[in-house]
């Protein structure tokens, strides 16, 4: 007996099983049974299909079975298999949500890959910096000694961050992130709505909302259902969905959608263009958006480890003029001074 209560698939499993699902419609094969039989049978993603393949046997949706959470996530997945069904293109709105998470994930391993640098200075600071002032102060203290009985405020000073060292590589490393904490939040945010704030996968999300409208109108799917469904794709909450078809009779924008996009779907409604010119526009859209999305990931993993070395830098600055050059300067002009 298939379980009550199961387990919500992970990301990785759904991009698993999604990419199984759309071999097995291009092979004009039936999904229960043949799911569970094409999957690993060891693998996390091979118990994951077998449990989907038990849902379809039982004669649930591919919608519940696949996407039957109330996340983002799952209502995206929601809205590219409704598109998939109902135009009979299954195979290509699953490879769509496939590609728009697989490009992500390309975009985060590249940024990781670009901050390997940032990472490493700001190790090499933190171990310089505590080095000289570990080994630095005690000698000024016994240089300041011998022509003065009496410690200066700013040698105290300096005696009590030694003292506290700790303290002061952690503020330094904290200091140094602040900038790249700032950002991956925000990157990691969403508007009103719905739409990611990085602008990466902003565009990345817009290709595969007008992705699903392409295939839509080519297909030849009636707007009233198709855009709702590309609006949730983008990211949008089922209840905008009323008000993307209010905007789209109104000639107004559509938020949820990208300019292009709403503009194409205005005047197809408006009977402007024919759903043949929308659907070559429509492609176009998504191919453009698409490079934008890697020009905009490929900035971001340029500037974001020179913006963490230039922080990096000026603190290793800030922090030597601080605690080495101006004590140096001070002790050398005592040195200086007739008693």
């Amino acid at each position: 007996a298939m379980n009550q209560n199961k387990t919500p698939l992970t990301l990785p499993e759904q991009l698993a099983i999604c990419q199984q699902v759309a071999r097995l419609v291009r092979s004009q094969l039936p999904l229960p049974g043949e799911l569970a039989r094409s999957a690993n049978q060891t693998s996390g993603a091979g118990r994951a299909a077998r449990s989907v393949d038990e849902q379809l046997t039982a004669g649930k949706s591919l919608t519940d079975a696949l996407a039957g959470e109330s996340s983002r996530d799952s209502r995206v997945l929601a809205a590219c298999i409704e598109v998939g069904e109902q135009c009979g293109c299954l195979a290509q709105t699953l490879e769509a949500w496939t590609e728009y998470h697989l490009a992500c994930r390309r975009y985060a391993r590249n940024l990781r890959g670009a901050l390997l640098y940032p990472v490493l200075l700001l190790i090499v600071m933190l171990c310089s910096i505590g080095f000289v002032v570990w080994r630095l102060i005690p000698e000024y203290r016994l240089t300041y000694a011998l022509f003065d009985a009496q410690l200066p405020s700013w040698l105290n000073a300096l005696v009590t961050i030694r003292e506290r060292m700790g303290w002061l590589l952690v503020g330094l490393m904290l200091a140094s992130v602040v900038p790249l904490l700032l950002w991956s939040s925000r990157r990691s945010s969403f508007d009103r709505w719905g739409q990611p704030r990085e602008r990466a996968a902003r565009a990345q999300t817009h290709a595969l909302a007008t992705k699903l409208l392409h295939i839509g109108v080519g297909a030849g799917v009636p707007l009233s259902q198709l855009i709702p469904c590309s609006v949730q794709a983008s990211g949008g909450a089922r209840s905008a969905s009323d008000q993307a078809l209010t905007s789209l009779q109104q000639q107004q924008p559509i938020p949820q959608l990208c300019r292009e996009s709403s503009l194409l779907m205005a005047s197809l409604h408006g009977g402007l263009i024919s759903a043949k010119e929308a659907a070559e526009h429509l492609g176009e859209i998504v191919r453009f958006l698409r490079q934008q999305a890697d020009d905009s990931a490929a900035s971001a993993a340029r500037w974001l480890p020179m913006l963490v070395a230039l922080v990096v830098g000026g603190l290793t600055l800030l922090t030597y003029v601080c605690l080495i050059y101006l004590p140096w300067i001070l002790l050398l002009q005592k040195i200086a001074t007739p008693v």
